[in-house]
């Protein structure tokens, strides 16, 4: 079997799944993540070509650094007093 698949027999309990994704490096933990996006959103994004395109602009700021933290947005809102 290759180094990269999984060959199940039989149904896995989550929590045995829950525990083999916190095993998994920061980097898989982020494919991982997007594997599940596309398979959760596929049908919601396909029906709405606007809310696609706002997520891939949101994606691409992140990619490039353009964000802020939310303790920096609390703390941005505490100083403008909202």
């Amino acid at each position: 079997m290759a180094e990269n698949t999984v060959k199940l027999e039989q149904q896995v309990e989550f929590e045995s799944l829950l525990a083999v994704v916190s095993s998994l490096n920061k980097a898989d933990k982020h494919k991982l993540l997007e594997i599940l996006e596309d398979q959760l959103f596929d049908d919601a994004l396909e029906n709405d070509p606007e809310l696609m395109a706002e997520i891939e602009t949101a994606r691409a700021d992140y990619a490039a650094g353009d964000y802020i933290t939310f303790e920096e947005y609390l703390a941005q809102r505490r100083a403008s007093g909202v």
